[in-house]
């Protein structure tokens, strides 16, 4: 299949900031703002040669997968101008004005729902390091091979009904992980879980169906609807977040502001809280 390269402009984007920013875990770095890509059984290389400029090379019949990815179909001109607005009257000083400032690039990725939903399934109590040498491993065993034109290699998520058999997933890393995605691929497979209609279906409800999945909780639960099912109301709290809310917000978090993209504001606040001067994050 042809390979074509789209350009697009783009502004608060910065693949660095969204690759070290624990919503994906199989992104490779290839250089500056260079990163090859892997989702939905292909991929791409998606690099920036200018702050305001997005190059996407993907194959010719998957350009509208990649723009979607990429956020670059969602409003955000509209909610970075309600951040800074927001940032404005709250002044320089105030930590989300803060935040903002730092982490300007992010944007929520919106990531195949079944490959969003197992990741963070296998991320529960664990660090990201060993998350992306867990999810590599379970590629490999049971993804398929793409060679890359510049040499190397990629392997694509493997599909629900590969990853049954709790049996089956042993020497992966998994530990106890292994039969909460075994079950859950086994009710993806058979169709009792239909993550799609879950992007649709009301922010509630769907969490709660996700809860009602063994080895989902809230933290994972709103973690799958913000990074998979392209909910970006979903405001996941880790020990990080909630340090944050207990920190900076004692009186509570102002979700109000944010209505329909709290859960950008939440990756903000992420970024910001990882990378300024404090320790790595857990998820």
């Amino acid at each position: 299949m042809e390979r074509v390269t789209i350009t697009e402009r783009v502004d608060h984007f910065n693949l660095g900031q969204i690759a070290r920013s624990g919503q994906t875990f199989r992104w490779i770095r290839q250089g500056p703002q260079t990163y090859t890509v892997p989702a939905a059984g292909d991929y791409c290389t998606a690099f920036m040669p200018e702050r305001d400029q997005l190059k996407i090379r993907c194959r010719a019949d998957m350009v509208n997968f990649w723009r979607r990815y990429f956020g670059l179909c969602d409003p955000y001109p509209e909610y970075w101008a309600t951040i800074d607005a927001w940032a404005e009257k709250d002044g320089p000083e105030a930590y989300l004005t803060k935040a903002a400032a730092y982490a300007d690039g992010m944007v929520i990725l919106r990531q195949p729902a079944w490959e969003a939903t197992a990741s963070f399934v296998i991320s529960q109590n664990n660090n990201i390091p060993r998350i992306k040498a867990i999810i590599e491993a379970l590629c490999r065993r049971f993804g398929h091979m793409i060679t890359l034109p510049s040499g190397g290699w990629v392997y694509t998520f493997p599909e629900p009904e590969k990853l049954t058999d709790a049996a089956h997933l042993g020497g992966l890393g998994l530990g106890y992980r292994d039969k909460y995605l075994a079950a859950l691929a086994s009710a993806v497979a058979g169709g009792s879980v239909d993550l799609e209609k879950l992007a649709t279906t009301d922010y509630e409800a769907a969490k709660e169906a996700l809860k009602a999945i063994p080895g989902i909780g809230e933290k994972v639960a709103n973690c799958i609807l913000l990074y998979g099912l392209g909910r970006l109301e979903a405001f996941p709290v880790d020990v990080w977040i909630r340090r944050i809310l207990e920190r900076e917000f004692p009186d509570g978090f102002p979700a109000g502001r944010y209505a329909g993209f709290a859960g950008l504001v939440q990756q903000i606040m992420f970024c910001y809280e990882r990378e300024s001067g404090r320790p790595t994050a857990c998820i």
